[in-house]
């Protein structure tokens, strides 16, 4: 396959021009360093000077003689300037302008680029924005200072550019006015041959500067262009070529070459177009079509993203015969884990109220890898104090005093007082710190990160310096994220060998034998009507600035330019309509499937990554010695009925928990849990009756105890749970329906007394342990044990919801093997047994649950075969199941099975 470049050095040799008096400018840096190792690749032994190689921008660099400044000096030497000149009141604080600053930044630039007069694009543009108010009959104050801010702006814009003048900057579209102003003095002092190669879309400046070179008979310009793009009066790729060729009186056969004389577009060869459903789709078939790729085809494979937030999962999804790869984009720093523990500090901070700071930001704080590298055990201890005191804010000063004194910490959790000044000293202080744990490691890659956020924030720290702007802390967050969207790592190897992974721009006059292209959907490739700009449509048609449409060409140049020279091609698009533009395939694809001169094949087909999907597996535990002695340990403590409901449930949770001891994490709760409700209930109950234990119940005791209500729940409401804020939102909701649940249940009882029963409460919260076995033991809570008239009644308080059928017992093979339907039926008969074998149980016993959900149900009794007595002969026959339940679970050949959910 025969490049672009290779074309271009063949002219070259074979013209009389020395090589060392030649310049070649490219659109791109890249393009200049493929040119030069294809170049000596083709010179082989032979010794001369190479020519020079530039691309655009620092051509235009080197004949303005301006610096171009970054992106973040531009915003803030513009925001300086809107202020030095407002003269209308209070000016828009920095927050606001970063919001339009860019925008506006980018409006001068294409202004300049494309050689606007402004005097009369300014004046234009002020009665536009006027026009767009004629109606309104009162002026406010904001259409006022709108109206003011726009017949200003050519006043901003002209004290802006001497500004930066005089300090020998400029932003890159003032560079090209100043190129063109002083082009013809730098014509006068550079006698060279200049080669301009593969420019497309050129704007005004761009196309001055290479028209005046061109009146020298030493300039050539190289088209990149197909014949059969150029034979085509409406094909996109030649939109702006086809122009130049016919507009620039300065080109003539000799010095307008296009080296390529045959059509290789227009040829035998395959183009695949293939739908898959969503982007990781696309990537994980890429690495499907890439593991077909010999290491000799990989050499000369390009992946084009047209999305190049891909970027990262295409990275992770290479397969193992990439053996090497170079990769032209920059990663996103953003995307780097390491950019969150920033963002969640600045969160810390932005929500820390005079209490302290909100839980959840101190635990995402210090689950970040740079809190880890940092804190070490220090950080575990803050969270067991959190979780175990169940602190909601937390007050820095105490949580050094009772954690642990460190330097480090202070530096994390002092507090910034909304000040930027006292936010970088923090996060420059914690960068060093983190520096020299990593240095000894030598861990080179955490390090390039560190030193990528070092310079992001000597940055902010510089500007913070000179300029009062960024004073607060929010204000400063802001400016630090648009700083990370634009900031990126280089990777670094081999630019020539291997797979090579880019973006659109990066394969400007690149040519591969094989490519696969990525998100080739409309609002993707091409990026579709998106104007970030404030100067309205009309206005740039008038002016003859860049709009959509020019934007669509130029994204049709680079992708049939790509498919030019290529042979084999695979283009990727997402088929699945799940949102705006997803499942719309681009309109280049449209374009080669109904093109009808052409002689390639054109497939259409639809495709799905390769997933394998492993059978769910249950977790499946052998019993050894050593864990039924472990049982054995906890049969002679007691099993409670929870624990054995547990195994009920699901026999690995018993594993996991009663034999390993693994307990279910401790979380705050902001919000109050189920289990505290419960709890709340439980104790306020027991403290109520407490004082009334074998006293028959009266309307008046009751009557007592609804006047404490309030008092009492709040009481344990502080006992069992920890929040500075009950008063407020959910909680204070919770807090009412415990007063509620308990109120309820007194009326309930007040009505039983008023229809003349007698309630006398026996025993509340009664722990009992009996044994039922040699070295086994039943142990439990029953909540309240009363009398009702002459029955003996075993209750357990329920806050959820239990309906009747939760007590009924149909077969007891079921009780000891279904959860779900049988659970609570299971604890009250197991309460009752400890009662039986403690005390003994009367003649009259009943057992059952009081259900705070469903009170108008009152007392649900245990019943077995429509018998709700408690009987001896019904403890025998739980018992007996019971037994055979704990053998279960004591058998050292009955592994524990995970039952499906």
């Amino acid at each position: 396959m025969t490049t672009f470049i290779d074309e271009i050095i063949q002219d070259l040799l074979n013209s009389e021009i020395p090589l060392s008096q030649t310049v070649i400018v490219l659109p791109s840096k890249r393009a200049g360093s493929f040119f030069t190792k294809n170049l000596k690749k083709k010179l082989k032994d032979e010794i001369c000077f190479l020519p020079k190689t530039l691309s655009i921008e620092e051509l235009v660099e080197d004949i303005s003689g301006l610096v171009p400044a970054s992106q973040t000096q531009l915003q803030v030497e513009l925001y300086h300037i809107y202020r030095k000149q407002f003269n209308q009141g209070e000016p828009e604080p920095f927050l606001n302008f970063l919001g339009w600053g860019q925008t506006l930044l980018g409006d001068f630039n294409e202004i300049d680029r494309y050689l606007i007069f402004t005097k009369s694009f300014f004046d234009y543009l002020s009665a536009i924005k006027e026009l767009n108010h004629w109606s309104t009959d009162t002026t406010s104050t904001l259409v006022s200072n709108y109206l003011i801010f726009w017949k200003s702006i050519e006043l901003y814009y002209n004290n802006y550019k001497t500004h930066l003048e005089s300090l020998g900057l400029g932003y890159q579209g003032m560079l090209y006015r100043k190129a063109v102003e002083t082009i013809d003095s730098y014509l006068k002092e550079n006698t060279q041959n200049y080669f301009f190669c593969g420019f497309n879309a050129l704007n005004s400046a761009e196309q001055t500067i290479i028209k005046k070179f061109l009146e020298r008979s030493t300039t050539k310009i190289y088209w990149d262009i197909d014949p059969y793009f150029l034979k085509d009066e409406n094909h996109v790729a030649s939109t702006f070529i086809k122009g130049y060729l016919k507009n620039w009186k300065e080109l003539n056969a000799i010095n307008s070459i296009i080296p390529q004389k045959v059509s290789y577009y227009n040829s035998q060869k395959t183009i695949s177009a293939t739908g898959i459903s969503q982007n990781i789709g696309q990537i994980k078939y890429t690495g499907q079509l890439l593991s077909k790729l010999s290491q000799e085809e990989l050499e000369n494979t390009a992946v084009i993203l047209g999305d190049e937030a891909l970027l990262l999962p295409l990275l992770n999804s290479l397969p193992s015969n990439v053996l090497a790869l170079n990769v032209t984009m920059g990663l996103p720093l953003q995307q780097v884990a390491q950019a969150a523990f920033f963002e969640n500090w600045f969160q810390l901070q932005l929500n820390r109220q005079e209490s302290g700071y909100y839980y959840k930001d101190v635990l995402s704080i210090l689950d970040q890898q740079y809190a880890i590298l940092l804190l070490g055990d220090a950080r575990l201890k803050i969270k067991k104090e959190i979780t175990q005191k169940n602190l909601v804010y937390i007050n820095p000063l105490r949580l050094e005093n009772d954690a642990v004194h460190s330097a480090t910490l202070k530096l994390i959790f002092n507090p910034w007082l909304n000040n930027s000044e006292n936010a970088l000293t923090s996060i420059l202080g914690t960068i060093q710190m983190l520096k020299e744990i990593l240095l000894p490691q030598k861990n080179w890659l955490q390090l390039e990160f560190l030193h990528a956020f070092l310079e992001l924030f000597t940055q902010l720290k510089n500007l913070n310096d000179s300029y009062t702007y960024l004073g607060d802390i929010k204000t400063l967050k802001q400016f630090y994220r648009e700083l990370l969207s634009k900031e990126t790592l280089d990777f670094r190897g081999d630019p020539y060998s291997g797979l090579q992974i880019m973006g659109v721009l990066e394969s400007r006059v690149l040519d591969f034998k094989n490519i696969i292209i990525t998100s080739l959907n409309e609002g993707t490739f091409p990026s579709g009507k998106s104007q970030n700009s404030f100067i309205p449509f009309d206005l740039k048609i008038e002016y003859k600035l860049p709009t959509y449409r020019e934007k669509d060409a130029i994204y049709g140049y680079h992708f049939f330019r790509l498919l030019q020279r290529s042979e084999n091609i695979n283009l990727l698009f997402n088929n699945e309509a799940g949102g705006l533009n997803s499942g719309e395939k681009s309109r280049f694809l449209l374009q080669l499937s109904t093109d009808p001169d052409v002689k390639y094949t054109y497939i259409e087909k639809t495709a799905s990554a390769s997933v394998s999907l492993k059978p769910k597996k249950l977790k499946h535990i052998e019993k050894t010695p050593q864990i039924i002695e472990a049982i054995k340990k906890h049969a002679q403590s007691g099993f409670s009925p929870s624990a054995l409901t547990t195994y009920i449930r699901n026999p690995i949770d018993f594993y996991y928990r009663y034999v390993l001891g693994i307990q279910e994490l401790d979380e705050v709760e902001d919000i109050i849990a189920h289990n505290t409700l419960g709890t709340v209930v439980h104790e306020t109950l027991e403290k109520l009756y407490e004082p009334y234990i074998n006293t028959p119940l009266t309307a008046d005791i009751l009557k007592r105890m609804m006047s404490s209500v309030d008092k009492e729940v709040r009481k344990q409401f502080d006992i069992w749970y920890n929040a500075v804020h009950i008063d407020t939102g959910k909680n204070l909701i919770i807090f009412n329906v415990a007063k509620q649940f308990v109120r309820n249940f007194l009326l309930h009882e007040q009505r039983d007394v008023s229809d003349g029963n007698e309630i006398i409460i026996k025993a509340l919260e009664s722990k009992y342990s009996v044994p039922i076995r040699e070295g086994i033991a039943l142990k439990g809570t029953v909540d309240r044990i009363d009398k009702v008239n002459d029955v003996l009644r075993v209750l357990d308080y329920k806050t959820g919801k239990v309906d009747k059928y939760h007590l009924v017992v149909k077969e007891w093979e079921e009780l000891i093997t279904d959860y779900n339907k049988q659970s609570k039926a299971f604890q009250v008969l197991c309460y009752a047994l400890m009662l039986s074998k403690t005390e003994g149980l009367p003649e009259f016993t009943e057992a059952g649950i009081i259900s705070f959900k469903n009170l108008n149900a009152g007392f649900l009794k245990l019943s077995k075969d429509r018998n709700a007595s408690i009987t001896v002969e019904l403890l025998q026959d739980f018992e007996s199941h019971l037994l055979k339940l704990i053998d279960e679970i004591l058998d050292i050949n009955t592994a524990f099975v995970e039952k499906e959910v």
